[in-house]
């Protein structure tokens, strides 16, 4: 794995009181009641099985799923939800795990009824599952939304085989409405000639002369964000999205059988150690278990008046030894998806922190991209496909000459830095060497 983005400081946290924080833009919706109308059967386990992600890989729990069992045809059954709140919302995301055969043998669909048009909508399939194997997806509708609820709130989703061949079992299906943000946000573009600093550890130095300030939400103050606001800079705010930091207090809030300073157990979402680092990598395919924290942090960074954020660790589906989990680059792309979106909702401009691996898939879902070591390690071309979508793309590097890879930075419209590895104050920015 690159190089952390900072040196990990152990201090005692001051608890963080969240009841200031602004209500969620969003409604998460269970379902309600399940119709088979084309099968035999839907297993008797209560419902609520499907409210929460259990299942990955092989795993097979009879009691963590609902088995869909085709009839002499086909099996296809309406699967209900209602929401009391009427809203503009901006989408439908229908969470759901499923297993089953691959689409080769056997075609499984989802659709989303259409009221307004009176007619069934197609939103997503089994066309990249494997056979037999837990397939987790988060399919999107972000237009004309207001068609897919009827004038009581119930949205209704189908879900049916092409044949008979064999049975799929649900280990999760839920809705998340997303509200619309009245909010425009930063978008920077490869053209402004940006500089920045980027200071996580020590004492803040306020006083450097750089157009934007990268810094962590819970340890800057309120008042010296609104400080740089006010002197004209625009405040990007850290936090860690992939990785378990047991020194933020936020953690015992939303997971009560944590006690003490750090939390060394296996329940969902928490993997295994970080390499070189005191964390611990999170299960994202736990959206179910990890939204409350994380959509909590981004209301934290609305608080404080962060005008972006800069979520670390999102590439956990590249260090499988570390996480000692069967993730998928499948998964990664659902959650860093849902964190984008998460923070737009909000009105937060966002940045995608390395995952080369995924830039194509994600250029269209982030602000702009933070780097560390494109250019040690000859990366650097990969970025090329945000400037070409007039974003802009910030790094650094922990080695090198800055005389010669600030030349290669400039000639490519990157904004860099030389920095320590303890990301404190001290920088060489390559705007001097334009």
């Amino acid at each position: 794995m690159k190089l952390s983005s900072r040196v990990r400081i152990l201090i005692a946290s001051i608890f963080i009181c969240f009841s200031w924080i602004n209500p969620v833009l969003g409604e998460t919706l269970d379902v309600t009641a399940i119709r088979p109308y084309a099968g035999s059967s839907i297993s008797k386990q209560p419902l609520d099985v499907l409210s929460r992600m259990e299942l990955s890989g092989a795993q097979d729990n009879w009691s963590s799923y609902i088995e869909a069992s085709p009839g002499k045809k086909r099996f296809a059954a309406v699967f209900s939800f209602r929401t009391k709140q009427k809203k503009n919302w901006d989408s439908i995301q229908l969470d759901v795990n499923t297993i089953g055969e691959a689409a080769r043998s056997q075609k499984w669909i989802f659709k989303l009824r259409d009221f307004k048009n009176k007619k069934w909508v197609t939103i997503g399939n089994n066309k990249k599952a494997q056979d037999w194997k837990w397939h987790h997806q988060l399919l999107t509708v972000n237009k004309n939304v207001a068609n897919y609820l009827s004038r009581n709130g119930a949205i209704r989703v189908l879900y049916w085989s092409n044949n008979n061949l064999d049975v799929s079992n649900i280990d999760l299906m839920r809705i998340h409405l997303s509200e619309a943000s009245n909010q425009d946000w930063w978008k920077p573009s490869p053209q402004e000639n940006l500089s920045w600093q980027w200071q996580i550890n020590g004492r803040l130095n306020t006083d450097i002369d750089v157009d934007m300030f990268d810094v962590d939400l819970f340890d800057t103050p309120k008042q010296t964000i609104q400080s740089l606001k006010d002197a004209g800079k625009i405040v990007v705010c850290y936090f860690s999205a992939g990785t378990y930091e047991g020194w933020r207090e936020d953690w015992k809030q939303f997971f009560p059988f944590i006690q003490g300073d750090h939390y060394t157990g296996n329940k969902p979402p928490f993997a295994g150690k970080m390499a070189d680092w005191d964390e611990r990598w999170l299960d994202i395919r736990r959206i179910d278990l990890l939204a409350n924290i994380m959509k909590s942090r981004l209301d934290l960074a609305v608080q404080k008046g962060c005008d972006a954020v800069e979520p670390d660790n999102v590439d956990a589906f590249t260090n499988h030894a570390e996480t000692r989990l069967p993730l998928t680059g499948q998964d990664q792309l659902i959650y860093n998806k849902w964190i984008a979106k998460q923070a737009h909702i909000r009105g937060l401009s966002v940045g995608l922190k390395n995952d080369i691996e995924q830039l194509p898939d994600l250029v269209g879902d982030f602000d702009w991209a933070l780097n560390e070591q494109c250019f040690q390690y000859q990366e650097c071309n990969n970025y090329n496909i945000f400037i070409a979508a007039n974003k802009a793309v910030f790094g650094v590097e922990y080695q090198g000459r800055p005389s010669r890879f600030c030349r290669q930075a400039n000639a490519s419209h990157f904004f860099w830095l030389k920095k320590r590895k303890t990301l404190d104050a001290w920088r060489i920015g390559c705007e001097n060497y334009r």
